[in-house]
């Protein structure tokens, strides 16, 4: 369980639901001011942010070993395409994000969470 500290409200939309913000663990202990989800949740979260139109720029895998947090050094990312809308872009950025975080844990398992990094404001 972690409690939503004012260092996380810069990333993280006030509205988050409570049950998202629990079922988060904090990675506070690696230098890291962010949470990260299991697959479900991290998945919950990426639907929820690309409803309030924030894009997901990419996100880090850590494994949960004796109860804590250690990096993976695994992530994915995406690059803005000045082609495409904010819409679309926002659209691409949650079928990235899903479809890694389905894909990590099919191949490797429950035992690992999820940080993202997400943009709301529009890009230039």
């Amino acid at each position: 369980m972690c409690a939503l500290s004012m260092s996380y409200k810069w990333s993280l939309p006030n509205t988050l639901p409570k049950k998202l913000i629990n079922s988060a663990k904090s990675l506070e202990h690696l230098g890291i001011v962010e949470l990260a989800w299991d697959c479900q949740n991290a998945v919950m979260v990426v639907e929820f942010l690309c409803e309030y139109n924030y894009a997901i720029l990419g996100g880090d895998v850590y494994r949960l070993i004796n109860g804590g947090l250690e990096s993976t050094y695994d992530s994915w990312y995406l690059n803005k395409d000045v082609t495409k809308s904010r819409e679309q872009f926002v659209e691409e950025s949650k079928n990235k994000a899903i479809a890694y975080i389905s894909q990590y844990h099919a191949r490797n398992g429950d035992d690992f969470y999820y940080s993202l990094v997400s943009k709301r404001n529009k890009f230039e």
